[in-house]
């Protein structure tokens, strides 16, 4: 078989020497079918490393397919506006969605993977592909989202942040803005710092230590940020946020300075969540679309369920960020 080559219960009926009828019957415990028969079928599927089709089954079964969300913090509403979008395209197909939220513990997390793991038929979601996670996907298709186009485990939406951190500078320049600072939300540079700086130098603009913040993602965070930044890098006229959540708390944390947004210093986040358009002003966001990253993702688990396997490169997508500019910047 070639590597990209899904085996079929055709292939495993031909090693077992019985019919797809039979393969089904025995794969699913139905009854008529021998205790040796079902033995060897097990033993050729096994040997053929064969996949099931896991919508087929739940037919068989008489149960909906069942998809798991893994989302690492519900708090931040980045995930609440993707469990809606991922949950209404699954009900388009008529299956259902089943939310598993990690949390920061990661011996609760893993507890949490492996639970959820063990009742759904394929796992969609952020962070699944570090390394403590693989042993509860091991035997589970997943969409990872966020992740490496070279995962020879999973599907993979990769997310290319550089279109849209490059129209939100080009627009800062546009409006007259050279001094542009980050506030980020890891002490390692995330990809989003990795563009930022390397736009900064392509561009020739200003960049300095003191013009790169590290803050939790949350909305108090971005208070706090706002507040150090005027600190640390008074001269900034505009900031990235690694996020809307951190943006809009920097919102709030310019607000109580009396730091006029955009007069004094321009703001863009990155998600384009609709908490942006409840505040004043408006946010200025690079904008990712939840419904085309849900809609994509559950494709993939669509030809995942079909027996589709990895690597294979329709397993691997892309999906861009645009700018939405708002009154903020």
């Amino acid at each position: 078989m070639s590597a990209t080559k899904a085996v079929t219960i055709n292939d495993v009926a031909r090693a077992a020497g019985v019919s797809r009828q039979t393969v089904t019957r025995a794969l699913n415990n139905m009854p008529e079918v021998s205790a040796a028969t079902r033995e060897r079928v097990v033993a050729a599927a096994g040997a053929l490393n064969y996949r099931p089709n896991r919508a087929a089954q739940g037919l068989v079964r008489g149960r909906e397919t069942t998809v798991g969300l893994v989302v690492s913090d519900l708090r931040n509403p980045y995930y609440p506006e993707l469990a809606s979008e991922l949950t209404r395209k699954a009900g388009l197909r008529g299956w259902s969605v089943v939310l598993c939220d990690l949390g920061s513990d990661v011996d609760v997390a893993r507890r949490r993977l492996d639970a959820v793991a063990g009742r759904v038929d394929a796992m969609v979601g952020h962070l699944l592909a570090a390394g403590e996670w693989r042993g509860a996907l091991a035997n589970t298709p997943t969409v990872v989202l966020d992740g490496p186009l070279d995962s020879e485990k999973h599907a993979v939406i990769a997310i290319d942040y550089e279109p849209g951190i490059r129209a939100a500078v080009d627009h800062l320049r546009a409006t007259g803005h050279s001094h542009i600072a980050m506030v980020d939300a890891g002490r390692t540079p995330s990809i989003r710092r990795q563009i930022y700086r390397r736009l900064l130098r392509e561009y020739g603009l200003h960049w300095s230590p003191d013009s790169e913040l590290v803050a939790p993602d949350t909305n108090d965070g971005g208070v706090r940020a706002a507040a150090r930044l005027r600190e640390q890098d008074p001269e900034a006229d505009a900031v990235l946020a690694f996020n809307d959540v951190l943006a809009v708390g920097m919102l709030k944390g310019f607000a109580r300075a009396h730091v006029s947004v955009p007069g004094d210093i321009a703001v863009v986040g990155i998600d384009g969540l609709d908490i942006g358009t409840l505040v004043t002003p408006e946010l200025t966001s690079i904008a990712i679309d939840t419904a085309k990253l849900a809609d994509t993702a559950i494709e993939l688990v669509a030809a995942l369920l079909d027996g589709v396997a990895p690597p294979d490169e329709r397993l691997h997508r892309i999906v861009t960020h645009t700018l939405t500019v708002r009154e903020s910047a």
